[in-house]
């Protein structure tokens, strides 16, 4: 029996132990959000303060993608404190500030992206002495971005296709690339297509939208505006491509004012995580030999991330 509660006792302080590490990672937050801009620092000056006591709430954001906005000089951001009553804590300078436009990074110099910073000054709500009080500060992170894919495919005759299928070689295309943003873009359309001398030769091409960005689309049922080019010899069915767009102009009411809106016509993802469209092409002047085509796939969105970080408030106040 004494065996068993001294083992006991050991696993005890073994969990004991393997929660103190995690649980003080709860007063900041570092490197929330994904491809585009992420929130690397947002925490406190201190960890607990006392009611009516002054206390610093610090926000640093990166742009780690690959889009230096409309104008090329940089991504505009805003940063708005979500989860507390600004009169009662006394927010200054105020509840939403600008970040400026942060430029996205640049490989041949091996420089990081552009860091926006901003800081707030807060003063504790007042508590009755004894009346410690844990609140979750917020800060919501907007900011337009864009995803660009390109993608190479092989046009290819119904001869060719059979000497290539007869001498046992294979045929393949060029790898996709695309630019580094919180919505990613998937395009399919096999390693080539079949260019039939008939005027009527179709095939498809399938997109893919996945928000991998730690964030969220903001605008009603997540919108997201989208343009495809292809190559001249070929034609969308229909005369659009994708075919599933929404022509009227999304809401977004859960925006601040200030950030340029996303203009063309637009999809939605499904509960703001994914959505499928599909392409379907008719080839009008079949190349006479194995050519490549390139397709273009170009997405505009606006985007949030947020940063979280916890502080309690110890009561002082004597009612």
């Amino acid at each position: 029996m004494a065996d068993t509660f001294r083992y006991a006792k050991f696993l005890l302080l073994l969990c004991v132990i393997a929660i103190v590490p995690i649980s003080g990672c709860t007063t900041g937050t570092t490197s929330t959000g994904g491809p585009g801009l992420a929130i690397e620092t947002f925490k406190t000056s201190l960890d607990s303060i006392d009611s009516g006591e002054r206390v610093g709430l610090q926000l640093e954001v990166r742009n780690q993608g690959g889009y230096n906005g409309q104008l090329g000089n940089g991504v505009p951001v805003i940063a708005e404190l979500m989860s507390i009553d600004p009169v009662e804590w006394g927010v200054t300078p105020s509840m939403v500030v600008d970040l400026g436009t942060l430029l996205m990074p640049d490989t041949d110099s091996q420089t990081q992206g552009g860091l926006g910073k901003a800081n707030w000054q807060l003063i504790a709500p007042m508590l009755k002495r004894g009346n410690d009080k844990a609140y979750e500060l917020r800060a919501r992170v907007f900011y337009p971005y864009e995803t660009n894919v390109r993608k190479p495919v092989w046009f290819v005759t119904a001869e060719e296709l059979r000497r290539i299928v007869q001498s046992g070689d294979a045929l393949s295309s060029e790898a996709q690339t695309q630019s580094n943003g919180p919505v990613s873009v998937t395009v399919t359309t096999g390693n080539f297509v079949k260019a039939n001398e008939f005027k009527d030769s179709k095939f498809q091409l399938q997109i893919k939208l996945d928000n991998v960005g730690g964030g969220q689309v903001r605008g009603e049922d997540y919108p997201v505006a989208i343009s495809v080019e292809w190559p001249q010899w070929v034609i969308p069915v229909g005369g659009y491509c994708p075919s599933q767009t929404q022509w009227i102009a999304p809401l977004y009411t859960d925006v601040p004012m200030g950030l340029q809106q996303p203009a063309g016509t637009f999809v939605t993802l499904w509960n703001g995580k994914s959505t499928d469209v599909t392409c379907e092409f008719s080839i009008l002047d079949p190349p006479s030999s194995r050519t490549s085509g390139e397709f273009k796939v170009h997405i505009g969105y606006i985007y949030s991330v947020d940063g979280v970080t916890q502080l309690t408030v110890k009561g002082t106040e004597e009612f």
